[in-house]
């Protein structure tokens, strides 16, 4: 029982610090995008979960989330005119898909295709954020390589703790690279 509500406190903890989080990077981006942002950082935060414990992004998640955000960021760009902008998004998510799509098909055990799904919400939102074509490409190659070395390095230190044959759950360090990249976009494209 102990463990149990370890994990809950755990969970709302880091639940609220990205919200915060993400209020605090969208604060002058207007209420929408803030929601929105805080959003996929939950969504994120709970993917992570479930794949840590069940080495698995469930699709009544990560597509409903898929789709609530092509509508959200559809609705966005008719509201404040920036068409350019949901264009960068689905050039991301395209970026982001293709990449991992390419890694799935060459080692389908070494990359699953719930992150290959996964990777067209990540390439939407950061995506969004660019001001032009490089801008929205160059962040989605950040979170790429965010969450690659972060889970590289997670990787490394179970092939020495726990040795060969553990199956390893990647979404959680694709979410990391993509909350990163989101937070810190700003620095990461020198504007």
């Amino acid at each position: 029982m102990g463990r149990a509500r370890g994990t809950v406190a755990l969970t709302v903890g880091a639940g609220v610090v990205l919200a915060v989080l993400g209020w605090w990077r969208f604060r002058e981006s207007g209420p929408a995008e803030t929601v929105l942002y805080v959003a996929l950082f939950l969504v994120l935060l709970a993917l992570s979960i479930i794949d840590l414990r069940e080495y698995r992004l469930p699709d009544r998640i990560v597509l409903p989330s898929i789709a609530i955000g092509m509508a959200s960021l559809s609705v966005l760009s008719v509201v404040n005119d920036t068409f350019d902008r949901l264009q960068f998004a689905f050039i991301g998510a395209l970026v982001y898909f293709g990449v991992l799509l390419v890694a799935h098909l060459v080692s389908p055990r070494g990359m699953g295709f719930g992150d290959v799904k996964l990777a067209v919400l990540l390439g939407l939102a950061v995506g969004w954020l660019g001001t032009d074509m490089t801008e929205s490409v160059r962040l989605v190659l950040w979170a790429m390589l965010l969450g690659f070395a972060s889970g590289s390095i997670a990787g490394i230190v179970l092939l020495v703790i726990r040795r060969r044959n553990v199956p390893f759950p990647f979404g959680p360090f694709l979410a990391f690279g993509t909350i990163a990249t989101v937070l810190f976009s700003a620095s990461l494209i020198g504007s």
